[in-house]
């Protein structure tokens, strides 16, 4: 009866002791799980200033697309005088030997 009583202890000690290492592992687990969740939170913070900041940059591309509108007719072109011709040289140098 006491090697009964003696086994009985040891599973109750063994019992006790796998519940409290439950406990911390359970503990560890939820300050993982929160900085987890905070650092979600933070990418989501930043994500939307991204969203943000990429709005603003699109609205100002278009403002500044009708702030300044286009002229209703090309510039000319300057007169054909002006232009400037290719010339050509009349005859090619001959090559020099070396």
């Amino acid at each position: 009866m006491a090697a009964l009583s003696e086994r009985l202890a040891a599973v109750e000690q063994r019992l006790h002791d796998h519940e409290t290492r439950c406990e911390e592992r359970l503990g560890e687990i939820r300050a993982a799980a929160g900085s987890t969740l905070r650092a979600v939170e933070a990418l989501k913070a930043r994500a939307w200033g991204v969203t943000a900041a990429l709005l603003a940059w699109a609205l100002a591309q278009i403002w500044s697309g009708h702030a300044d509108p286009p002229h209703p007719h090309p510039p000319e072109p300057p007169p054909s005088s002006a232009r400037l011709e290719p010339q050509m040289d009349p005859q090619p140098q001959p090559r020099r030997p070396a």
